[in-house]
């Protein structure tokens, strides 16, 4: 059951509203792999997946780094790992360029539109660098309340505080908030975690033993929104 008297909607943006991969990083995956020792470029992804988890799990307070200086430490040592011969400042530049500008989902705009007929204010709240999900907003005109990141926060969804955060900065209690998201564990457990009621978009259909509201779209979110307010 959602809480009722909602203020205020917090949302996930890559994996979410826009593709947490796209072409650009595809071809970033194929070109470690093309230039390595990988057996495969799922093994890339996986091992690209662990290395940058672990370094955003480390990034925090006087400890944060920016999620491209992240991305740049994580490709010299996965190119390392896989010995392949490739300059990391441009694979992560493409990686920039693909969260300046990444596909976005077909419902993303009739999402927005609906939230926006509610009159229920929106606000990202994404792991990333201002600039980027600035531009990328920018590039599709993506309109909200406001935009809080974890360069922001100096956190990212690795705890609770980047929640803490975004409550702090949007002036809600968390049983005013409902935040939707794809990952299980930062946009789920954090978000429990820091007191607000999370609803889990798992598109893939997943199995999931938790106890969590999930949907697989945008729009059904909207209709429990609209059923339980």
């Amino acid at each position: 059951m959602v809480r009722k008297m909602i203020r205020g909607l917090f949302c996930d943006f890559y994996g979410t509203v826009v593709y947490e991969n796209g072409p650009k990083s595809y071809e970033v995956i194929k070109r470690v792999f093309k230039n390595g020792n990988a057996e495969s470029p799922e093994q890339v992804v996986e091992y690209w997946w662990k290395s940058f988890g672990k370094l955003l799990s480390e990034s925090y307070g006087g400890n944060y780094c920016t999620q491209y200086e992240a991305a740049f430490k994580c490709f010299e040592v996965l190119l390392n790992h896989f010995q392949a011969q490739d300059d990391p400042k441009e694979l992560c530049d493409m990686m920039a360029e693909h969260w300046s500008h990444p596909p976005i989902y077909e419902e993303t705009m009739e999402f927005l539109k609906q939230i926006q007929e509610m009159e229920i204010p929106l606000y990202f709240i994404t792991n990333s660098d201002d600039r980027f999900v600035e531009e990328a907003m920018k590039y599709y005109r993506l309109q909200t309340s406001g935009l809080i990141t974890s360069e922001q926060a100096k956190c990212y969804k690795t705890r609770k505080d980047i929640f803490l955060f975004a409550l702090e900065k949007t002036g809600l209690k968390p049983e005013e908030v409902i935040h939707i998201g794809d990952s299980l564990n930062g946009d789920v457990k954090y978000a429990q975690e820091a007191g607000i009621h999370p609803i889990w978009l798992n598109r893939e259909e997943k199995e999931v033993s938790e106890k969590v509201m999930t949907v697989t779209s945008l729009l059904d979110a909207v209709k429990i929104l609209r059923s339980e307010i």
